[in-house]
């Protein structure tokens, strides 16, 4: 049993390491080539026919923001048009109305689009307004984003360059310190936004769009094959087929737009969960023609790891179940010859790569050492925070692996005041999060009583740190069980 053990963990600990030594590769290549920001441009010629794209599920609590937000995009109005692709099924289309009734003077250029049927989710509908448009170029916002008037006035200048598909801006937070939770998922995601885009665009790499907040060019995409539901992932999907055909994508890493985390923790899942399963889903649909592509050799590397980021979490899982056995027969049998190059690798890279990753996007961010020291101080209970998250992550990678497609679940938004009711009304949906709390409260009690045995032992180092990634498992299932059950909240409440 030791010997299997111990060799399981290696094996765990060594594709760690593959991935850790590849963030090591980003860093690198975000510190040697991603201060330098994209090329200011300036617009040639008679300017074209944009349409903002606005997909929407129901987003009661969101979409009035939205609207003020994009019918004060600063544009020629005859050059401008406003999809709002609302295929809601709650009250949002009558505050949509009521809004459009409210608002004359800028009401003229907005079109509030109903579909028959929610056909390809968003992908579906993003496809379908472009039926109704002949605008050469299309901006997409999700229902929480707030672009500023002058996001047209920025981006579409690169567009002078008739080889750019798409442009896109960096996410801003607005909420990222309504609470310890949004201030985790902020650090998270600005390690993607601020640090990994930045270091593909800026190495001349393969790197997406983002889903929204961005412009592409409609030729590029209809070059593309257009949007495609066969992933949950179409904004990956789309952005890898256009740039396979040659076109330019342009990151602009320095300006923003605000959009807001979700504040209830099984919100984030359904995003993780999400963005996890179509990573994995293109993965599978892409990576062979890519590798059989005449690309370069370190655009198709770059490439895999990319898409197989998502390989991580299978790994996490597996390391958060061998651990406490590991510590258990690592003191019953002498450790000796890989041992000593394993321990201090995984050590060094695995947890070393990611506080660096965290900090460097903190200070890059806003160019203020203050948040980047902070998280330093508290990196381990970071770190617990996302190896407990790798539960979730690791079933999406399980789906992504064997389905394509599936349901496109929206993330609610709305600050504390949304509701996952509607993420919960499937049984599906709820037996999944269910079966995850699950094994996060099991996998907290295992590290909890093996903090207990070690204490008793006097390996107090070994103690306090099983003990920070168990208050990772359980705090994140303690803040998940309420959501399993909406109605019985809602009913004590009242």
């Amino acid at each position: 049993m030791s010997a299997l053990v111990l060799t399981l963990y290696a094996i765990t600990l060594a594709g760690m390491i593959g991935f850790a030594v590849h963030r090591l590769k980003v860093l690198w290549m975000y510190a040697r080539h991603a201060r330098k920001p994209a090329a200011p441009a300036q617009w040639k010629g008679p300017q074209p026919r944009v349409c903002v794209q606005c997909p929407l599920y129901n987003e009661s609590l969101m979409i009035e923001g939205l609207l003020n937000s994009v019918t004060a995009l600063r544009w020629p109005k005859e050059l401008l048009e406003i999809q709002i692709l609302d295929d809601s099924n709650d009250d949002t289309p009558a505050i949509i109305t009521r809004w459009l009734e409210k608002n004359p003077s800028l009401a003229g250029c907005v079109k509030h689009i109903r579909r028959p049927h929610r056909g390809g989710y968003k992908a579906g509908a993003l496809a379908y307004g472009m039926t109704l448009t002949d605008a050469e170029f299309c901006a997409v916002f999700d229902a929480d984003f707030r672009p500023a008037s002058d996001f047209l006035e920025k981006t579409m200048p690169y567009f002078s360059d008739p080889k750019v598909g798409v442009v896109q801006a960096r996410w801003e937070f607005s909420n990222r310190r309504a609470s310890l939770l949004t201030r985790f998922q902020g650090i998270f995601l600005d390690a993607h936004f601020v640090v990994e885009q930045a270091a593909r665009f800026g190495s001349g790499l393969f790197f997406n769009f983002n889903g929204t907040a961005g412009v592409w060019r409609r030729i590029s995409l209809e070059d593309a094959g257009s949007w495609s539901a066969d992933t949950v992932t179409e904004d990956l999907d789309a952005s890898y087929r256009a740039q396979r055909r040659g076109w330019k994508f342009i990151y602009l890493s320095e300006y923003t737009v605000l959009s807001e985390l979700p504040e209830k923790l099984t919100a984030f899942k359904t995003q993780q969960y999400r963005w996890t399963k179509g990573g994995i889903q293109v993965a599978r649909k892409q990576l062979g023609e890519i590798f059989a592509s005449d690309l370069p050799s370190r655009v198709k590397r770059e490439a895999f790891f990319h898409l197989t980021t998502g390989f991580v979490h299978p790994l996490l899982v597996t390391f958060a179940i061998l651990f406490v056995p590991y510590l258990y027969f690592a003191e019953q049998v002498e450790m000796t010859g890989i041992w000593f190059v394993l321990n201090p690798l995984s050590v060094l890279l695995v947890g070393g790569t990611t506080v660096i990753l965290y900090i460097t996007s903190q200070y890059f961010r806003d160019r203020q050492w203050t948040d980047g020291l902070l998280w330093l101080v508290s990196s381990p209970l970071l770190l617990a925070f996302g190896l407990a998250m790798s539960v979730t992550c690791c079933v999406a990678v399980i789906e992504g692996m064997f389905t394509m497609g599936g349901e496109f679940v929206r993330t609610p938004k709305g600050g504390r005041e949304a509701s996952v009711g509607g993420v919960m009304k499937k049984l599906r949906s709820r037996m999944l999060f269910a079966v995850v709390t699950t094994v996060e409260v099991l996998l907290g009690l295992v590290m909890l009583f093996g903090a207990i045995y070690f204490a008793r032992h006097h390996e107090t180092d070994i103690a306090i740190t099983l003990f920070i990634k168990s208050a990772g498992f359980l705090g994140i299932a303690a803040m998940s069980i309420p959501d399993l059950f909406p109605r019985q909240r809602t009913a004590a409440a009242a």
